[in-house]
């Protein structure tokens, strides 16, 4: 986005990515025929008009208006996600129904400034004031714990603040009731896969004059007072700025001038969970008609599963679909070394443990991704300061996205800081510093959808 947009605006820009394709987190590839996503991804219905505009533009029919189908395993039963009222009353368990609005009757939802007295807060706590206790034990807590790895008594309140936009049981029953109708729970997403936004967005760019060069990962930045000179592995470019999207942790080794050592020593306190991705190869058109199931329980190991030809009408092949697992883990897990057999088995024996249907598997493959969701533990806080407080910003160079601001936001957001960036290039082509801390101060009141 932000090449896309410095290149419409007349500058010349060249993007240096280090993988074999656009799009990272967000790219889609194929397996068995079938375009495929690194988990499970949608754009949002949150998204502002104008980016929605101008994908549309650039993507045209192909940017298709879904209906969510997807479903979420609470108390041993399946319920539809988003929630629907008929089918909360119809699937959810009756102890649970009571104990739900036992909570909304107390209105257990409190502010966060009665507790102003500097004590760090946990995810547990402030999750319990705002949506009552029943929505952290059933669901919250043992969802967050599967994916960060510690428990939500252990996980910082500012996960709570990215990661759970309702802020009362009010709240989550006014969500039910749009959901219920199917205007409330639409999304967007491309024929091709996820990645086709990226992509086009890429060929955009480039049509706009911009410079795209693949697998050439970057060696060193050098940030000097008339211009910045990136290293990568295929060449070295003289730039007047730099937009830098590397994660936060090898930015500082690569860049000059490097961190202080304290901010050096910040990074080795923080952690960033692990997903291993299992695609299962199906010889059948369908698995489910559902989109994802969620899946916040320790009797798996999956978190959640997807089946991509669910979230498009494509061109998929019509005999075969595809399941994509997501498991969370650290890299040094003994599940982490498992082969791709064993951790296809594991999966295969979680769909048989919720009474899904039996797959008719005849392939599959498996990535293991080392860095995808930032943690946000109570004892990393000093850390997370340091680290954010040294985030780069001068008027030549500045970091941003996911990685670059080590946050959990979703394509849309990202995008948001990729547009930012560019707007606050001045006339004469250096950062509006202000402009840009005006934007970092607006990006840090994203929530995550779902």
């Amino acid at each position: 986005m932000a090449a896309f947009e410095t290149a419409r605006a007349g500058y010349r820009c060249v993007v240096l990515e280090a993988g074999s394709q656009v799009g990272g987190m967000a790219a889609s590839f194929d397996v068995a025929g079938i375009r495929v996503d690194l988990g499970s991804h949608r754009l949002h219905a949150a998204t502002s008009p104008a980016l929605l505009e101008l994908l549309h533009g650039l993507l045209g029919e192909d940017l298709q208006t879904r209906l969510r189908q997807g479903r979420i395993r609470l108390g041993g039963r399946w319920v539809a996600f988003p929630l629907r009222g008929r089918d909360l009353v119809r699937n959810l368990p009756v102890g649970m129904t009571s104990r739900l609005l036992m909570d909304s009757a107390r209105s257990v939802a409190v502010s966060t400034a009665s507790h102003d007295d500097g004590i760090a807060r946990s995810f547990e706590e402030v999750v319990s004031d705002r949506l009552g206790p029943t929505v952290v034990r059933e669901f919250y807590g043992p969802y967050v714990e599967k994916l960060y790895g510690i428990g939500a008594d252990q996980l910082d309140s500012e996960l709570a603040d990215r990661r759970v936009s309702a802020a009362s049981p009010g709240d989550i029953a006014r969500r039910v009731v749009r959901a219920s109708k199917p205007e409330g729970r639409t999304f967007y997403y491309p024929r091709r896969g996820y990645g086709q936004i990226v992509e086009r967005l890429a060929d955009a760019a480039v049509e706009a004059g911009a410079e795209i060069y693949l697998q050439s990962p970057v060696t060193g930045i050098d940030v000097l007072p008339d211009r910045v000179t990136i290293s990568a592995t295929t060449r070295r470019i003289d730039a007047g700025v730099g937009l830098s999207t590397l994660p936060l942790n090898i930015l500082a080794t690569v860049m000059s001038p490097r961190p202080p050592a304290s901010v050096l020593r910040a990074f080795g306190d923080l952690r960033t969970r692990a997903m291993i991705l299992v695609y299962l190869v199906l010889d059948q058109p369908q698995f489910t008609p559902y989109d994802a199931h969620y899946l916040p329980g320790p009797e798996t190991i999956t978190s959640r599963l997807s089946e991509p030809k669910n979230y498009r009408d494509g061109d998929d092949p019509p005999d075969r679909t595809v399941l994509c697992a997501e498991v969370p883990c650290w890299p040094t897990d003994e599940i982490w070394r498992w082969s791709n057999d064993q951790i296809a088995r594991a999966v295969i024996e979680d769909l048989l443990r919720l009474g899904l249907p039996e797959p008719r598997v005849v392939d599959g493959q498996v990535l293991r991704l080392p860095s995808v969701y930032p943690v946000y533990d109570l004892s990393g806080a000093a850390a997370r300061t340091a680290v954010d407080r040294w985030v780069p910003a001068s008027d030549r160079f500045v970091s941003l996205g996911r990685q670059g601001l080590r946050v959990l936001d979703n394509l849309h957001h990202v995008l948001a800081m990729g547009a930012g960036a560019a707007a606050s290039l001045r006339p004469d082509g250096l950062i509006d510093v202000a402009r840009w801390q005006a934007y970092r101060s607006e990006f840090s009141g994203h929530t995550v959808e779902d």
